[in-house]
């Protein structure tokens, strides 16, 4: 019989996209559970599932992230905060508020800024809704390729957005006033990036449609952390965690946290942290890994 592999040490909490949701890590969550990691994808009140919130503020974003992560993992015990997109950004945020219990970060594909080749020529003017106070009444659209290179995954995810208000990748339409307050977060996490010295792993797509992967290249170069690493994932587009990197992305995640704390896992068991496996995982989306794989 084939022994059960040993749980991480310290247990991970992974933040999903603007107002999005925890499916986003739907199709890792297998590969992660039998490389022993305890983690969660978690909510944040006011961030997930939020397509039309009221009065977005990205401080309050980050605190209600601060406060799950104190719920979830319990007393000063030391944490992994990771997330996709704009939830890394989130991650990253939340981990600059509680640096002294942070062991380490995960930025996948982390946008910092809006430079690629899948975004609207006018994307420009959602500046002009910001200044004008009209970003309340526009919103934007959810568009091909949806981060996603796998045909198939593609048109699973096209059918959704077509049958309902959201999908794997997120909703269908983003209020632009919650862009303005994410691209805000990313403007006071941009200005911090010196204080943000923890272990540091950072994955990317070269073809990712949203944040060019020089722009990112640059970030990284800035991070003051010297045990940090950029991954270059070569066969996705942005959503990494869906697209045909995500067993790649899985398996970076996993090294990246035990290596972290290697005596504690060889000395010792450690007791059952707070956070619970909480991935959700509809039959439908095992049964999809099933086929792409």
């Amino acid at each position: 019989m084939q022994a059960a592999p040993a749980k991480s040490p310290i247990p991970v909490l992974l933040f999903h996209g603007l107002l999005s949701s925890p499916q986003e890590f739907g199709l890792i969550a297998h590969t992660l559970r039998s490389r022993g990691l305890v983690h969660g994808a978690v909510t944040v009140p006011g961030y997930t599932l939020a397509p039309d919130p009221v009065s977005p503020d990205w401080r309050r974003w980050r605190d209600a992230a601060i406060e799950v992560v104190e719920a979830r993992v319990g007393g000063d015990e030391p944490v992994v905060l990771g997330g996709l997109c704009m939830g890394g950004v989130l991650a990253a945020a939340a981990a600059l508020e509680a640096r002294r219990r942070i062991a380490g970060l995960v930025l996948m594909s982390p946008t910092f800024t809006y430079d690629s080749w899948g975004l609207p020529p006018i994307r420009h003017l959602r500046h002009l809704g910001y200044w004008t106070g009209l970003d309340r009444y526009f919103s934007v659209a959810e568009r091909e390729p949806y981060g996603i290179k796998n045909p198939k995954i593609r048109k699973w995810v096209a059918r959704e957005l077509e049958q309902r208000a959201e999908s794997a990748v997120g909703p269908a339409r983003v209020p632009l006033r919650a862009l303005r307050e994410a691209e805000r977060m990313m403007a006071a996490v941009r200005a911090r990036l010196k204080d943000l010295d923890c272990p540091l792993l950072v994955m990317h797509a070269r073809e990712d449609e949203i944040t060019r992967l020089e722009s990112v290249q640059r970030l990284f170069d800035a991070l003051p952390a010297r045990d940090k690493e950029l991954a270059v994932l070569e066969n996705s587009y942005h959503m990494v965690t869906i697209d045909n990197d995500r067993q790649e992305v899985a398996s970076l995640l996993a090294q990246f946290v035990k290596r972290l704390a290697p005596s504690a896992a060889a000395e010792t068991t450690p007791p059952e942290p707070a956070v619970a496996n909480a991935f959700p995982a509809p039959v439908s989306k095992v049964a999809l890994d099933m086929i792409f794989n």
